[in-house]
């Protein structure tokens, strides 16, 4: 009896997609904008790439026309830098105010700034 009760265990955990240990998803979402300039100098939404480097992680994630991304990742530390081509300068200078922890089974936010002169 025990053995068949530890294989319906066993089942469920598979059926559930329980995967054991290891880190688990979050997601990582924001958006990639273009800020300062000519007055007002309000963010706008640029298209583009961002790069995730994490644990194990080096992304590219595609930028949508409306500044958005979103993508599941490895719980941990990320740092994100965002290119555009609407941006001539280096790119280094677009990104994340700071590096983000993301926790499994949340969204965290970082949204790519490229400062415009």
């Amino acid at each position: 009896m025990r053995v068949f009760l530890a294989g319906l265990a066993l089942a469920a955990g598979f059926l559930t997609g329980c995967s054991g240990p290891g880190p688990a998803d979050g997601t990582l979402a924001g958006h990639l904008y273009g800020v300062g300039g000519p007055a007002p100098g309000l963010p706008r939404p640029w298209p583009g790439t961002v790069t995730l480097t994490g644990p194990g992680v080096h992304q590219d994630v595609s930028v949508g026309a409306d500044g958005s991304y979103s993508v599941a990742v490895p719980a941990g530390r990320y740092t994100v830098v965002g290119r555009s081509p609407l941006y001539e300068s280096d790119a280094a200078l677009c990104r994340a105010t700071e590096a983000v922890t993301v926790t499994s089974g949340h969204t965290t936010t970082a949204d790519v700034l490229c400062q415009m002169s």
